[in-house]
């Protein structure tokens, strides 16, 4: 009967662990001495929803990026907001020499229903920081994530850093990140990710370097958004750590002042799309970039619709020939794709996205 009993009670675990509503984390190394850190896993859990999951998840299993592989035991589970907690993991590691090490981990069950990344719950939560262990350095401290925003009301995340020190950080905005295939993969972008913007094709997404903060003008779809931002601290022009972060951002309505909602800019490339006239006008319902331009290899083109489309685009030369197509497997706000240029002949042209409605080009030099 002890068996049985044993396993009842893994079921019954595996299920509680199932349940992790994984809402966001980020690893802190500090350095000790020499060649040795302690590491630090921040997940922050949804422990209303999660409760029973978030009691049973002790520990968390971290690649050192050396070929080491350690589990951190959990040393605090804090509670953040009425809804969130910040679960703290630690171990400390050696390394056998001086080198660049990406420390991560890859935890299964992220929240679902997240509108900017498809099949959510099916994809690995990848959190990974990497240092440079030729200098004595601790990575940089941030303020908590936020959790929550108000429909059409300004977001804002603080990124002054908590612990300060003589090294200079800048952040950005980026792509949430994947672990190629293996036990200790390596980081890859998930092209899956919509930014948050792109999902009403209005608004600004974007970090602002003077206030120091990541501000997204302005929420409008209510529902659960992921946000990933990548974090590079620096000492005299050399980049020596780069850290992952990345949390779940639910937008609902609230009391408080509305704003008016800005036009469209890209988050990922900056300003304004400028190839076609302004997307959110009446009588245009598509916009396009392509880049590098030139190029000699690999064109990427993203393209957005107004509305939830079938988005087809379309490499072409001057001569009117097809030499390439792709289309969106589902209705999609943007896509982003390639094309192979390096087959082809010097020379000019044109990339074409179209979709039921409309359709728009943009020139590309090989």
């Amino acid at each position: 009967m002890k068996s049985v009993y044993g396993i009842l009670l893994l079921i019954l675990l595996s299920a509680y662990a199932q349940a992790t509503h994984l809402r966001g984390g980020e690893i802190l190394a500090s350095h000790i001495s020499v060649q040795s850190y302690n590491i630090k896993v921040k997940l922050y859990l949804d422990t209303q929803n999660g409760e029973a999951a978030a009691n049973v998840l002790s520990s968390v299993t971290i690649c050192m990026g050396d070929g080491s592989v350690k589990d951190a035991s959990r040393i605090s589970l804090t509670p953040l907001t009425k809804n969130v907690s910040v679960a703290e993991y630690q171990t400390s590691h050696t390394y056998p020499a001086y080198g660049i090490y990406q420390i991560s981990t890859a935890l299964e069950n992220r929240s679902g229903q997240i509108l900017n990344l498809p099949d959510a719950e099916h994809t690995s939560q990848f959190l990974w920081t990497v240092i440079d262990t030729q200098l004595s350095n601790s990575t940089p401290v941030l303020p908590p994530l936020e959790f929550e925003a108000g429909a059409r009301q300004v977001f804002s995340i603080d990124l002054k850093p908590a612990v300060t020190d003589n090294d200079s950080i800048t952040v950005r905005v980026a792509r949430i990140s994947k672990p190629s295939p293996g036990t200790c993969g390596v980081r890859m972008l998930d092209h899956s990710y919509l930014f948050p913007n792109e999902i009403s094709a209005k608004g600004t997404f974007k970090v602002d370097a003077a206030q120091k903060k990541l501000v997204w003008t302005a929420p409008e779809v209510l529902g659960n958004y992921l946000i990933a931002m990548v974090v590079n601290e620096w000492r005299d022009g050399l980049r020596i750590s780069e850290s992952y972060r990345e949390g779940m951002v639910t937008v609902i309505d609230k009391p408080g002042e509305t704003v008016e909602i800005p036009p469209y800019e890209s988050s990922e490339y900056g300003g304004a799309i400028t190839s076609t006239p302004n997307v959110s006008s009446s009588e245009i319902s598509m916009a396009i970039q392509a880049y590098p331009v030139p190029t000699e290899n690999f064109v990427t083109v993203k393209a957005y619709s107004k509305q939830r489309a079938i988005i087809r685009l379309e490499l072409i030369d001057m001569n009117g020939r097809i030499l390439g197509k792709i289309a969106s497997k589902a209705p999609e706000i943007a896509i982003q794709e390639e094309f192979d240029m390096r087959n082809l002949v010097p020379g000019v042209y044109l990339i074409r996205a179209s979709n039921d409605k409309d359709s728009v080009t943009q020139k590309v030099l090989r």
